[in-house]
């Protein structure tokens, strides 16, 4: 499961969020040397982390982060276009507008890239794909970014389609390039077959899944367990989250949310 974190939902995730703001001061500024970045408490930010940004952030059960993405999009502002329109060829198309989104600041974590065993590095296609169906869902077409040409090997053996934009320049760590994906719902579906999925695989918590289950902690549990065959039944409750878990998670129009809502206000009518 991968957390879908918005406006919406931001007040819910205090600690996870300034623990994503610390690992990327240790692995933007720290780790790569980019010292012009902010740094403030500890934790690294930038004038893109604002209301309109979209975290996309993976725990492991004990809620300890693993992986994170930012999306935002950019018919205001973005981030390739406006600070680094060097990047991008002439006779490309636009860069900024209500079907693009810019993605940023991926990242996984040290803890993570220790592990071993099966589904190890699966965390970078997970984000992907909860990013890629997020997007989707909002009519988004294309993502735009940057990317150091030192991870532009593996980009190439992965099963995302990355599209540089111009050609890569030097800077002071090493050679960038613009970058573009196309989104799509086969895109998605290759994603998905990567990392042996078929359901899903982001989740926006809010209030009513709180009320439910208790803290973020037990919502990503009932999740998971919602994503996963059972092969025992559980006791009569646990069953119908379970299901109604399910719903939600492939609900694209809302209507779950609303069902559950309404549910709520009879319960306290």
């Amino acid at each position: 499961m991968i957390h879908i974190i918005t406006s919406e939902n931001r007040h819910l995730y205090g600690p996870q969020l300034w623990a994503m703001h610390e690992e990327r001061r240790r692995q933007c500024v720290e780790k790569n040397g980019w010292v012009d970045l902010v740094v403030l408490e500890g934790g690294e930010v930038d004038d893109y982390d604002d209301d309109r940004a979209i975290y996309l952030l993976g725990f492991n059960p004990e809620m300890e982060l693993e992986v994170g993405l930012r999306l935002r999009p950019t018919d205001d502002r973005c981030m390739l276009a406006d600070k680094f329109p060097h990047l991008i060829a002439p006779g490309e198309t636009p860069k900024k507008g209500p079907d693009v989104w810019e993605a940023t600041r991926l990242f996984t974590t040290d803890a993570y890239r220790r592990r071993k065993g099966p589904g190890r590095g699966e965390r970078v296609f997970e984000v992907w794909a909860a990013a890629f169906e997020y997007a989707l869902r909002k009519g988004v077409n294309r993502f735009v970014g940057m990317i150091d040409m030192q991870l532009y090997p593996g980009i190439l053996n992965s099963p995302i389609d990355t599209r540089l934009v111009g050609i890569p320049r030097a800077y002071e760590h090493g050679v960038v390039a613009g970058s573009e994906i196309a989104l799509s719902r086969a895109l998605l579906d290759r994603v998905l077959e990567a990392v042996c999925r078929e359901s899903p695989v982001g989740y926006e918590i809010d209030a009513m899944d709180m009320l439910a289950f208790g803290d973020l902690s037990c919502v990503q549990r009932q999740v998971r367990r919602a994503m996963t065959p059972q092969l025992v039944a559980g006791a009569e409750r646990d069953e119908t989250l379970a299901a109604e878990t399910l719903f939600r998670l492939h609900d694209a129009t809302g209507r779950a949310r609303h069902i559950w809502s309404q549910r709520e206000q009879r319960l306290h009518a």
